[in-house]
C-alpha cells in the first residue's frame, strides 16, 4: 500500500493522502460519540476553554495520526519554538518514569506528569486547542461529567470524579489498528509528543506546502 509513498515526493503525496482521508475519519469518529452521548440522561461538563486533560501525556495514538497532524502543522511559523516544547515534554515524561518493568510503571509516570501540570504545546492561551481539527481520537474520547475542579492535580483520583473515555467497537479498534500496522516502517512511537518529533527528524527537512 505504502510503495506510492516512495522516492521523490513521497512525503507530498502521502500528505495528501491523509489530508483526503484523516478529515473524514475523524468526522465518523466524532459522530459516534456525540450519539453515544446522547443515549445518556446527563450532559457532560466539559467546555470550550475548560483545558484541565489537556496536562495529561498523550498516548495510543496511531502513526497515521502523527504523519496527518505533522503535515498540518509543519507549516505553522511556531512550528520551530513547539517542537523544542514536545522535545521538553518528552524528556520530562523519561525523567518521571521509575524503570520498573512492571505492568503498572506507565501509569505511575503519566499519573506523575499530570500532577506537573505542564499543558500541551498545542494549548493556546485562551485554553483552547490550537489543532483541533487534527487533534487524535485519544484527545476526542476524553470527557467528563464532574465538576471541572475534579478534572485537576491529584483531584483526578478523587472518589467523585467521574472522567471516561468513549472507545470505539472492537472490531473497528481492530480495522485501526490493522491500518496502523501498515506503516510500521516509520517505526514511530505511539505518545503524541515523541511521535511527532520522530516524524520531524524523518520528514521535518522537506517542504510541505
Amino acid at each position: 500500500m505504502l510503495g506510492e509513498f516512495e522516492g521523490e515526493g513521497a512525503y507530498s503525496r502521502l500528505k495528501a493522502a491523509l489530508n483526503a482521508l484523516m478529515p473524514e475519519v475523524y468526522k465518523c469518529y466524532d459522530a459516534f460519540v456525540a450519539a453515544v452521548l446522547a443515549t445518556g440522561p446527563e450532559r457532560v461538563a466539559c467546555s470550550k476553554g475548560c483545558s484541565h486533560c489537556c496536562s495529561h501525556y498523550v498516548t495510543s495514538v496511531e502513526p497515521y495520526e502523527l504523519l496527518f497532524l505533522h503535515g498540518r502543522i509543519r507549516v505553522a511559523p511556531e512550528y520551530p519554538s513547539r517542537v523544542m516544547a514536545l522535545h521538553r515534554r518528552a524528556t520530562l515524561f523519561s525523567t518521571l518514569q521509575d524503570g520498573k518493568p512492571d505492568d503498572q510503571a506507565e501509569d505511575r509516570a503519566l499519573y506523575r506528569y499530570y500532577l506537573r501540570n505542564v499543558p500541551c504545546p498545542f494549548l493556546a492561551g485562551d485554553g483552547q486547542c490550537g489543532v483541533y481539527d487534527s487533534r487524535p481520537m485519544s484527545c476526542r474520547m476524553f470527557f467528563s461529567m464532574s465538576h471541572p475542579s475534579l478534572c485537576k492535580g491529584k483531584s483526578v483520583i478523587d472518589p467523585g470524579n467521574r472522567n471516561f473515555l468513549i472507545e470505539l467497537p472492537e472490531d473497528i479498534e481492530a480495522d485501526l489498528a490493522r491500518a496502523g500496522a501498515a506503516f510500521a516502517r516509520y517505526s514511530l512511537p505511539e505518545s503524541l509528543f515523541e511521535g511527532l518529533l520522530k516524524v520531524n527528524e524523518s520528514f521535518g527537512q522537506f517542504d510541505s506546502k
